[in-house]
């Protein structure tokens, strides 16, 4: 009888040891995203500089990217939307001589479309093999991801008997939605009990929505992304205006834990994608700096319920 006390406390001894030493961090966590999105800018300055039109055509039949020239009507006599510029800024007929689009070389570095950050918002999904081990899903949108150039019109305007270059500078600009999932594997590297490293390697889609394309002359705006219909009006697009291309990612971050859930991660990623805008395709680089919120356990319980 003794010795079966002994081998029964012995036994739930083993128990108690054993689980301190099962991973603590086994399954599904989910987690939201917050950050800023830095587009390339060689996309906006290849498709939204106002010439692109001459070499770049749109997925809606309905619609085309027209040039600043073609929008505005510069070479038909009869177009009322030139006339109207022309009376806005003062322009008598001839004294027009070209457009100066905005600056660009890839080999320099030199881009008159530069993409402003964008506001990314994601949700996250983890599936831990291990404490250190995990494959990881983002859903992220990018809403409203902007970009800004300046045009110069340039005309030759008689000033006292005797011609003149003159250069009048205007704006123009683009805005697009983007929207990217990607699908990585994660593991981590210990720093205290409080932190760890965080790196992720795996693939991207992005989705790529175009919203507008203008131009902007004493405060009215052209669109670009447009097509002439009948009686000097203008078709806006009647479709979606979105293309997918696939690419890789790569981020490195760090986590902070607490003891009742409700981690932080800081995360820095950089990922090569396939930007598609109508007809134009170019592999970019682009990043990402974003905090992740993971849901704590109690919450994550409701979340899979739920499901």
């Amino acid at each position: 009888m003794f010795s079966s006390l002994v081998s029964a406390q012995n036994w739930d001894d083993w128990d108690g040891y054993e689980s301190a030493y099962e991973p603590s961090r086994k399954g599904i966590e989910f987690a939201l995203n917050f950050g800023v999105y830095q587009g390339h800018h060689k996309a906006a300055n290849e498709f939204f500089s106002g010439i692109s039109g001459e070499v770049y055509e749109l997925s809606d039949p309905t619609a085309n990217l027209m040039t600043i020239e073609d929008r505005l009507g510069i070479n038909n006599v009869n177009s009322t939307v030139w006339s109207q510029v022309m009376s806005s800024i003062g322009l008598e007929a001839g004294e027009f001589e070209y457009i100066e689009y905005p600056i660009y070389s890839e080999s320099l570095r030199l881009y008159g479309m530069r993409y402003t950050p964008g506001t990314l918002m994601g949700l996250q999904t983890l599936f831990f093999l291990n404490p250190e081990s995990a494959f990881v899903l983002h859903i992220d949108a990018v809403s409203g991801l902007k970009s800004e150039g300046a045009w110069n019109m340039v005309t030759n305007e008689i000033v006292q008997g005797a011609g003149s270059e003159n250069r009048r500078t205007f704006s123009i600009f683009s805005e697009e939605d983007r929207f990217q999932l990607t699908l990585g594997y994660r593991t981590a590297a210990y720093i205290v009990d409080e932190a760890s490293w965080t790196f992720e390697l795996g693939g991207t889609m992005l989705a790529t929505q175009l919203k507008q394309n203008y131009v902007r002359i004493q405060n009215q705006n052209y669109q670009l992304l447009t097509a002439p219909a009948a009686n000097g009006q203008f078709a806006n697009p009647t479709s979606s205006l979105t293309s997918t291309g696939l690419g890789c990612y790569g981020a490195i971050g760090v986590e902070l834990f607490f003891e009742k859930g409700g981690n932080l991660m800081l995360t820095a990623r950089v990922s090569r994608d396939r930007v598609v805008m109508g007809t134009y395709e170019d592999n970019l680089v682009q990043g990402a700096l974003y905090l992740t919120w993971v849901i704590p356990p109690q919450l994550g319980d409701f979340v899979r319920a739920s499901f």
